[in-house]
């Protein structure tokens, strides 16, 4: 029963494929014995990355034949992603699972973020004006400085957010995959048995099926 959990991190549980593309992930698998020694220097902390983790580009075609997957999951994954690469990778997650299989996705709610930048606004607006202060612009600068900004060198390792999602949007782009049934869905409610494994926290977390015999809408 092969089960992917696609942009893995450091979420390597035993009995499903672990994949993920950064530059540690590549070091760990590849060069285990630079990457101890890296680590014995303190050069950087440790990581669960190992040698069975799986190197994969995810902006290119998932290296795994048509319908030969049971089950996907991508947690805080796909916002790294342009929105055009975002629904490509989502198309392959289609193609690579099995009839009946089942995509999961968890990624930080855009609405919900907002939510909390105008719940701020709204508390500091109802006060007298000589009490307004600029607390509420905290979310504003969380979005620009640690979100949605590339950082030069290291800073970020490259996995910035490069779109937002809602629950609207990301239902949609499920659909628009052709997959069916989908739906918003709490933590840990899945129809993966062991999602445990993989899903450590809450967020906007969205579910859908590749219905069986059913072919990529035209």
């Amino acid at each position: 029963m092969p089960k992917l959990n696609l942009g893995s991190g450091p979420v390597q549980p035993e009995g499903w494929i672990n994949v993920d593309g950064s530059q540690r992930a590549w070091i760990a698998s590849r060069l285990w014995w630079l990457d101890a020694i890296m680590v014995r220097l303190r050069l950087w902390p440790p990581t669960e990355f190992n040698r069975r983790t799986v190197i994969a580009n995810l902006r290119k075609p998932l290296p795994w034949s048509d319908a030969s997957v049971d089950c996907i999951y991508m947690g805080e994954v796909l916002e790294h992603f342009t929105q055009d690469d975002g629904r490509m990778l989502v198309d392959e997650c289609f193609r690579i699972l099995k009839d009946g299989g089942t995509l999961r996705l968890r990624v930080p709610d855009n609405a919900q973020f907002w939510r909390n930048y105008l719940r701020d606004f709204d508390a500091a607006h109802s006060k007298p004006r000589h009490e307004w202060t600029e607390e509420h612009t905290r979310w504003v600068e969380m979005f620009f400085h640690d979100i949605c900004v590339r950082r030069r060198l290291f800073g970020s390792y490259g996995h910035y957010h490069k779109w937002m999602y809602d629950e609207i949007s990301l239902v949609r782009a499920l659909e628009r995959a052709g997959f069916t049934q989908v739906e918003r869905r709490a933590f840990l409610d899945s129809a993966i048995p062991d999602v445990k494994q993989v899903e450590n926290r809450d967020d906007l977390i969205i579910e859908g099926r590749k219905g069986a015999n059913q072919g990529h809408p035209s």
